[in-house]
């Protein structure tokens, strides 16, 4: 099938809480991250991956500083996506 540019695309807003949740419930519960690998490769890293944004270009740095969730979820532990998954619905809240 041809794209068709009348389709809408959105994409979601990587700066959005609600946004992480939904990226969140989508990872296994129990497969744990490497909170400490600054490589790209930590939580955030792989949220800014799955959503297409480039890790070397500050992105990082902004997430943190721009929510004020950032940095609280991914780096307390345990470092699981589901134990993530639940600081972040507690932020939410």
């Amino acid at each position: 099938m041809l794209f068709d540019p009348r389709w809408k695309i959105e994409k979601a807003d990587p700066y959005a809480l609600s946004t992480l949740i939904a990226w969140l419930e989508k990872q296994p519960a129990g497969a744990r991250y490497n909170y400490s690998d600054c490589t790209g490769r930590c939580l955030l890293g792989l949220y800014l991956l799955a959503h297409l944004v480039s890790w070397s270009d500050g992105s990082y740095g902004a997430l943190c500083d721009r929510t004020d969730w950032g940095y609280n979820i991914a780096a307390k532990g345990p470092w699981t996506f589901g134990a993530a998954l639940e600081r972040a619905r507690a932020v939410a809240a």
